[in-house]
């Protein structure tokens, strides 16, 4: 078997979320006991932070791995879905997973994978402990696939659990009440260990306060830690100012100016801290290692004159900040190529989606997206200005030929959308 034939097996041999929807998704965590035993419990190997949340646990899992390499820590990072290369979900200090090990990996394990009920994410869970375990991490930065109590990840004890925040998304599984989807957030919180929230939500909050007190853990907001200040915006990145215990630490260029950028890196700052104090190591910070490890289709800038921007937005909440970091700046036109899988709430999604815009519609490259037969019918109740294009090259370049350079191209509503584009 080589690397190709075991990505082949991992997409087309066992349950994919991402390709196939509700339907890959193995309830409860029977499934990964079985495989976190049959591999000896690797996950025990290595301390870790679960990080969980509906928006930004990407970014700010990334964040704090980045950040990580300033304590001379050998840091794993797990997250998912990936937008170009399966390898991306799998990290060690900024590098990817090496193929050789994938294709040991499946080729030893895959009669064993044949004859039991795993899904893909669940399989690509224990790789990653795996070979977190193998490469001796000191610490792994873990990102909740969906959910958390029942997620595959939560067989982890972490040092740290977190949760960016809790917002509408995966209504179909998680449940369409806001307190329910807490609930299940919730779970990822560990006794006798450390919890912290990343956003203020008074309406959900106790809940996690209250889990926190049944498990005897400590619960903190992200923003008791530290005071961040923004010093200085741009298009493409923004100075922040870091106080901790009223004290001025460091000055740093991010390399995303999104406010919601902006929230998740003071959460990842905040758990920074708490993880050098766990290594007893001095707060400090390498600027040449905060952007080793990777994250693509979160405000990533592709090109200019004019401005082409991707950014996964891939629900209301994330929908309504990218709109408002639009609006911030000044583009004459903006061209919004969007698309998407079936199960999001677009005829919610469009009622905040601005007129004056103009729209491409796209049918992204897998099997659980929205066709824009059934797309366009929203565009349409809401009075949006839209055209089909038969994919994301044509889009793009469609809009090159009608844009300025005062125009904005923006590529958002699913990483999958954006994955069909190359951005790099």
């Amino acid at each position: 078997m080589n690397y190709d034939e075991a990505i082949k097996f991992l997409f087309n041999s066992v349950p994919n979320y991402q390709k196939s929807g509700k339907s890959a998704i193995r309830t409860g965590l029977s499934n990964i006991k079985t495989l976190s035993n049959h591999f000896k419990n690797p996950q025990n190997t290595f301390k870790s932070i679960h990080v969980g949340g509906t928006n930004g646990k990407g970014t700010t899992s990334t964040s704090i791995a980045n950040l990580c390499l300033s304590l001379n820590l050998k840091v794993g990072l797990f997250t998912s879905p990936h937008i170009y290369d399966f390898r991306e979900r799998i990290q060690i200090n900024g590098e990817k997973i090496n193929k050789s090990f994938v294709v040991e990996f499946i080729t030893e394990n895959e009669n064993f994978f044949k004859s039991n009920d795993f899904s893909f994410f669940e399989i690509n869970t224990i790789m990653a402990f795996e070979y977190f375990k193998l490469k001796k991490v000191d610490l792994a930065i873990i990102e909740v696939g969906l959910g958390g109590s029942l997620d595959s990840t939560n067989i982890i004890n972490p040092i740290i659990s977190l949760v960016t925040n809790v917002g509408y998304d995966h209504q179909n599984i998680l449940g369409d009440n806001i307190e329910d989807i807490s609930i299940e957030k919730s779970g990822i919180i560990k006794q006798n260990a450390l919890f912290i929230k990343g956003e203020k939500q008074i309406e959900i909050d106790h809940i996690f306060k209250q889990e926190c007190k049944i498990k005897k853990t400590k619960y903190i907001i992200a923003s008791d830690i530290i005071k961040v200040s923004s010093q200085l915006r741009t298009l493409i990145s923004r100075k922040v100012k870091i106080e901790y215990q009223n004290q001025y630490l460091f000055e740093i260029i991010i390399n995303n100016p999104t406010k919601y950028y902006y929230k998740n890196f003071k959460t990842a700052f905040s758990t920074f801290i708490k993880i050098a104090e766990y290594f007893k190591e001095d707060i400090k910070l390498n600027h040449k290692l905060l952007n080793k490890f990777k994250i693509y289709g979160r405000w990533n800038i592709i090109s200019e004159k004019p401005y082409i921007i991707s950014d996964g937005c891939h629900n209301i909440d994330a929908f309504k900040s990218i709109i408002k970091e639009i609006r911030s700046l000044s583009f004459q036109k903006v061209y919004f190529i969007t698309g998407g899988v079936k199960d999001k709430k677009w005829n919610e999604i469009c009622k905040i989606l601005p007129k004056d815009y103009n729209y491409l519609l796209i049918k992204p490259n897998n099997k659980r997206a929205i066709n824009t037969f059934n797309l366009k019918k929203y565009f349409i109740d809401n009075r949006l200005n839209f055209e089909i294009k038969s994919d994301i090259n044509n889009a793009i370049e469609y809009c090159k030929k009608i844009s300025n350079e005062n125009d904005l191209i923006f590529i958002g509503g699913s990483l999958f959308l954006i994955s069909d584009y190359n951005e790099k």
